[in-house]
This record gives C-alpha cells, sequence and structure tokens, in this order.
C-alpha cells in the first residue's frame, strides 16, 4: 500500500510493529471542526480539535497534533491553523494518543471555478428559503445570501453551510462589500426603501441609511471608496463608504427606467446600469457623473458586466426565451447572441457575472414560468472569447439570480428564489 503520510512516518510504523510497543488505546475521541476545509491564495483557517471522552466531556490536558498529507498543497501549524500553499487536494490529519481525524482540503485554483465539483445548499426559513437573492463573498471565505421574503441576510463561512441570520427588514436583493469588514445590502427597512451597511464578523446594522427609494442593484467601485446603488426611479445613487452616507445621484434620463443591474470597468471610469422595463442599458461617466452614451439593446437586459480591457459589455437578456448579448462597446455594435437554453418565453437569462481573471462569463438561466421540480433552472458557464457555451450545470432550484465568485475566483455561487444556492469549484 503507498504510504499516505510519507517516509518518515511509515517508518515510525515499521519500527513499532517489529518490536513489542503496541499503539495506545484511545482516551477518547478526537472532535475536529470543520469537517472539510476549502482554501483560496493567500486564505487560513483554524481547526477546532478536542478530544471528548464517552460521556462528551472535554479530556483534560489533552494533547493534540496535526500533520498535512502535502505540504506543497496546505500547511499545518501545531496550533490547527491551515494555510493555503497551493490548488489540489491533501489531508489534514489530527492525532491524540491513540485517537485520530482526518480532515479532506481542497485548495482552489486562481481565476474562475474548475467545475470538478458542484454542490448545493437549502437556506434556512420558509419553504422556498425566504426567497434567497442577493450573494457576496468576502477574502475571508465568508459567504453572504440576503432574502427578499423576510428581510434577512443568511450568512455561512465556505463549505460549512450551516448559515446563521440577521435581520434587516425590507427585500433585500442585492449585497456589495464595502471593504474595511462590512457590506452594504439594499433594499431594507420597513418600506423597502433604505440600504443597511452590515458587519460582516457578526451580521449586525452598524447603518440605516435612508433612501427614500427602493434600490434593487448595488455595486462597490474598484477602489473600495465608492458604492453605487440603482433605484426603481431611474436614477444611480452615490454612496460615499468613509461616511455611509448618499453624497449625489444620476439621472439616466430615461422615461420608466429601472436600474437592476449595475457593472463597473476595471479602471473604475464607466458605469454601466441596465433597465429591463426600457431595454437600454446607460455608460455613465464617472468622472462627470452623467451619462455618456444610451445603448438601446431591446429586450429585457438584466445582469451586465465589462470585459477586464474594457472593451466588451455583457447582456443577460431575459426577454421570450433569453440570450446573452456581447456588444463591441468601441464600435457600438452587437458581435454575438448566445441563445440562453431556455425552451419557453416565460423563462429568460438573468444573474451575469464575469470570473476575476476575465475568462469565464457565468449566467442563471429561468428556464420556465412553471416552477416544477422536473424542470431545474440553468447555470450556463460561457467562453467569451469563443462565444461558446463551455458546460450547463442544472441550479439547485428553478429561479437562480445573483452570482458570486469568491476565494480568488476558484468558488462561484449561484443563489436560486426557490430556497437554495449552488457553488461550483
Amino acid at each position: 500500500m503507498r504510504p499516505l503520510f510519507g517516509g518518515a512516518l511509515l517508518g515510525a510504523t515499521a519500527t513499532a510493529c517489529g518490536s513489542d510497543l503496541t499503539s495506545p488505546e484511545p482516551t477518547g475521541t478526537l472532535v475536529v471542526a470543520p469537517g472539510r476545509l476549502v482554501l483560496g491564495a493567500g486564505m487560513s483557517r483554524q481547526l477546532s480539535a478536542s478530544v471528548v471522552d464517552q460521556s462528551g466531556a472535554p479530556v483534560a490536558g489533552a494533547t493534540i497534533n496535526f500533520i498535512s498529507s502535502d505540504p506543497s498543497r496546505a500547511s499545518v501549524r501545531n496550533d490547527g491553523l491551515v494555510s493555503y500553499v497551493g490548488p489540489g487536494q491533501a489531508e489534514i490529519r489530527a492525532t491524540s494518543d491513540g485517537a485520530a481525524a482526518i480532515v479532506p482540503y481542497t485548495g482552489l485554483l486562481s481565476g474562475h471555478p474548475l467545475g470538478i465539483t458542484t454542490t448545493s445548499a437549502r437556506l434556512p426559513g420558509d419553504s422556498r428559503g425566504d426567497r434567497p437573492f442577493g450573494v457576496a463573498v468576502d477574502g475571508e471565505g465568508r459567504i453572504f445570501i440576503s432574502q427578499a421574503h423576510s428581510g434577512r441576510v443568511a450568512r455561512g463561512v465556505y463549505p460549512d453551510t450551516g448559515f446563521a441570520i440577521g435581520d434587516l427588514g425590507g427585500t433585500p436583493t442585492s449585497i456589495a462589500l464595502l471593504g474595511r469588514g462590512a457590506a452594504l445590502v439594499t433594499p431594507s427597512g420597513p418600506n423597502a426603501d433604505d440600504a443597511s451597511v452590515i458587519e460582516l464578523s457578526s451580521g449586525r446594522v452598524l447603518t440605516e441609511v435612508p433612501l427614500d427609494v427602493p434600490a434593487f442593484s448595488a455595486l462597490t467601485a474598484p477602489d473600495s471608496q465608492t458604492a453605487y446603488l440603482g433605484t426603481n426611479d431611474g436614477r444611480i445613487l452615490v454612496f460615499d463608504v468613509a461616511t455611509s452616507t448618499v453624497t449625489g445621484s444620476i439621472d439616466l434620463g430615461v422615461d420608466k427606467s429601472r436600474a437592476n443591474h449595475l457593472a463597473i470597468n476595471a479602471a473604475g471610469t464607466l458605469l454601466y446600469a441596465s433597465s429591463f422595463t426600457t431595454g437600454t442599458v446607460s455608460e455613465i461617466d464617472l468622472a462627470t457623473r452623467s451619462v455618456a452614451r444610451l445603448l438601446v439593446v431591446g429586450g429585457e437586459p438584466q445582469g451586465v458586466a465589462v470585459s477586464l480591457d474594457g472593451t466588451e459589455l455583457y447582456v443577460a437578456d431575459e426577454a421570450g426565451t433569453g440570450h446573452i448579448d456581447i456588444y463591441d462597446i468601441v464600435g457600438n455594435e452587437r458581435e454575438a447572441s448566445i441563445p440562453s437554453g431556455a425552451t419557453e418565453g416565460l423563462g429568460g437569462a438573468f444573474g451575469l457575472a464575469l470570473s476575476p481573471d476575465g475568462t469565464k462569463l457565468y449566467v442563471g438561466v429561468i428556464t420556465t414560468g412553471i416552477i416544477t421540480a422536473e424542470d431545474p433552472g440553468l447555470i450556463q458557464v460561457i467562453d467569451p472569447a469563443t462565444r461558446r457555451i463551455e458546460r450547463t450545470i442544472n441550479s439547485c432550484g428553478r429561479m437562480p439570480r445573483r452570482i458570486a465568485f469568491g476565494f480568488s475566483g476558484g468558488l462561484a455561487v449561484i443563489v436560486d428564489e426557490t430556497g437554495c444556492a449552488t457553488f461550483v469549484e
């Protein structure tokens, strides 16, 4: 049998077998949490370990040792702090006086998910998980999901999806990470016309920001100094992160428009706001805080993203059976239109997100307007360079909504309004 933990440990075992020495009987059960570790580049996570007796009481004075099966992928300190070294699979083994426990480890490759592992989890709440809608993943691997029905935010540390809940009120559909350990959640409050700044570590509300209008989208600028909120009355509100106040607004100038999705270029100079009610995407010059160009794309544009070089705009069109359209921003023309995969006119593409390395588009597709267990929503993984769908993943439910990447791009999280979330590694 191939040794799992290398020659040194194998040699010690062989010496013991060739003598009268026997392995010590375990003095209790070794309990280690979490039961599985997933890390991205630059991440670390603390293992909690204890030895308990048959009654479940901790064994006093127990010494616990840790070892990594592959130090080129994961390192572990004597106190159980595991750190990312490289991508791939490994195991963290904990031992104490004959008791042992193994924690599987996965190091995720940066850039975009490989699509090797797909799992899902139900959200706490009613039969539809209180309608999960918005999602964000912070640098520590914590996942935050807004629940539009109950006005709550569920939070957990991947891959442990035992979500804790924080109450906000309203119908929150969007979460924007602000840096400094906080996030902006909108719309919140008793009349769903506020936004809330929450503390990521605890979920508690730090500040309630009155907006006087529902804002169903939020996005933080690359410099983390400013956030933008798209409103139901055709405006973009400018939010100052340092003071947690709205400092201005930008009128889209289109009657009956609703800024339901936002995207910003990598330089932080141009903001794009889609309006499904008017079939338009507004290009906003952030230096002048004015609309520089109105793109009349038709249909029902929802999710939007910009290529890393700023030359292409990606738009999820929910109209009919839906399309994912690619526009040449410089030439102001549509370059490609990719069918969404929906088969009925009440479906279509909704959420859209570009992976951090710019090589993959993830698009959530509602395949039908009739919610049945036999007809799941789709998650389309598209290569924007070839304009082709590389992979189709069934959503955990029938109504995939917003999409976020985490773990340096190695994880995609797609929330589904029917009560669950899909995780793609």
